[in-house]
């Protein structure tokens, strides 16, 4: 594995790319990001890269070094992960390590992951090390938090940023790497929000497919049942309450679809495009300002969660809206 396997990342990359070609390495970086964008594998290759010995590229994959890595038995590279928070002992015993010079090779190497779930304390011993890096060591610190950390930890790091990438680099990934149809990308590409990881998630997320298929369905229901018969889908929403935001994502995408076709007739711009009986469908029966209220209720309902409301009552409210909007 090297770096050509990192999506959408590619000014990243490149610079990472000249460090390890220039050997210009500084003690400490800070690799910042959404979960699933694949910091963990940057910082795979990027420590990777500092140790090998190989010549010319690197890491060059080859030599006795790269092999180490991707055996998962480097002596000279250290992670620190798994869950829950990190304790200062930890920090204590990789400040020991650090210490030591390098058995193989001049560079050792510290992979934070999660660095944000490390104690107050524990970021105060980590701090010791920044302020007096040994000459031999580099630290890369893992986050999608990095407020959580304490500003001096920061200010002691070179900063790397990964950002989502686009819809179309993800969906052109699963057709290509994952034999997706270009339907099936869209969709997928469109939920990910321009994180791989999250669409790669949702690729083998059959819950993800249930209730997509239960969303699409709700939104038949508004036009076709009556007002009992639409509260009654209170229940799907309650058994699914940790996924909420996704769900009233699902909603929104549908009624922009809705809106994109029942003002131009054209299939083009359509995310769920496999479902084109229903949006035919619907569109017939909806006026392009029911449709354009309709979005902004779920809009509205979505934002009403981040201001600890009422869970039931607010979608309660939403399907009654909805609802209304559909006569």
């Amino acid at each position: 594995m090297d770096f050509d396997f990192i999506l959408g990342q590619e000014k990243l990359i490149e610079n990472l790319k000249k460090v390890l070609e220039k050997k210009e390495l500084v003690h400490a970086y800070l690799l910042e990001g959404q979960k699933g964008l694949g910091k963990k594998r940057v910082a795979y290759l990027f420590a990777k890269g500092i140790c090998c010995r190989g010549q010319g590229q690197r890491p060059c994959n080859k030599c006795i070094s790269c092999r180490k890595m991707e055996g998962g038995n480097h002596p000279e590279i250290m992670w620190i992960q798994g869950e829950g928070s990190i304790k200062i002992d930890q920090i204590r015993q990789l400040q020991k390590n650090l210490q030591l010079m390098p058995y193989e090779g001049d560079q050792k190497v510290c992979i934070i992951c999660h660095a944000d779930e490390m104690t107050v304390q524990a970021q105060n011993a980590l701090l010791k090390t920044l302020e007096e890096p040994p000459k031999h060591a580099v630290v890369i610190l893992l986050t999608a938090r990095p407020d959580s950390l304490l500003p001096t930890i920061v200010s002691r790091c070179q900063r790397i940023k990964m950002s989502p990438i686009t819809r179309e680099e993800i969906e052109k990934c699963l057709i290509n790497k994952k034999g997706l149809e270009e339907n099936e990308a869209r969709v997928i590409g469109s939920l990910s929000k321009g994180i791989i990881g999250e669409a790669l998630r949702l690729l083998e997320d059959e819950d993800f497919k249930r209730q997509r298929k239960e969303t699409i369905r709700i939104t038949r229901d508004l036009i076709d049942k009556n007002t009992i018969e639409v509260l009654e889908n209170i229940h799907f929403f309650i058994e699914e309450r940790p996924h909420i935001n996704e769900i009233l994502d699902m909603l929104i995408i549908w009624y922009r679809d809705l809106l994109i076709y029942k003002d131009t007739n054209v299939w083009t711009y359509i995310i769920n495009i496999d479902q084109g009986e229903d949006i035919l469908y619907q569109s017939k029966k909806l006026s392009f300002d029911s449709i354009k209220e309709m979005f902004l209720i779920i809009n509205k309902t979505r934002e009403n969660f981040m201001t600890n409301v009422n869970f039931q009552l607010s979608l309660e409210n939403m399907l009654l809206e909805l609802k209304e909007k559909t006569k």
